[in-house]
């Protein structure tokens, strides 16, 4: 089942719950939730999800990875299958298609098991 608008605006909302001073940064988003485009959808090129891995190692590097398509340097992430069913699960995908390192190597950073969604 495709991530729906309102999976994606609840862990939207529960972000902003943490951190209210992003409302402003994050309005273009919260505005695209109430529009019936499939923001999810890589197909939306008015502006889409995806989703990410910031990933750090115990001395605190951050993993990166070259983007072929782009040339640039990024974290792990990508666009939303449509069996991916939660944000969180995506990024874990991503995560392990361009790195190999398996979902359950990783783990949320404390405080954050829930934010957005894991």
């Amino acid at each position: 089942m495709p991530l729906s608008h309102d999976h994606i605006r609840t862990a939207v909302e529960t972000y902003l719950a943490r951190h209210p001073h992003e409302r402003e940064q994050l309005g273009a988003l919260l505005d695209a939730l109430e529009r019936p485009t499939d923001i999810a959808s890589r197909t939306t090129f008015t502006g889409h999800v995806t989703c990410g891995a910031i990933v750090l190692d115990p001395l605190g590097r951050v993993l990166h990875v070259l983007h072929l398509a782009s040339g640039k340097v990024l974290a792990p992430g990508g666009h939303a299958d449509p069996s991916d069913e939660s944000l969180a699960g995506t990024a874990l995908r991503e995560l392990h298609e361009e790195t190999g390192i398996p979902p359950q190597a990783v783990t949320p950073w404390p405080g954050y098991e829930t934010v957005p969604d894991w």
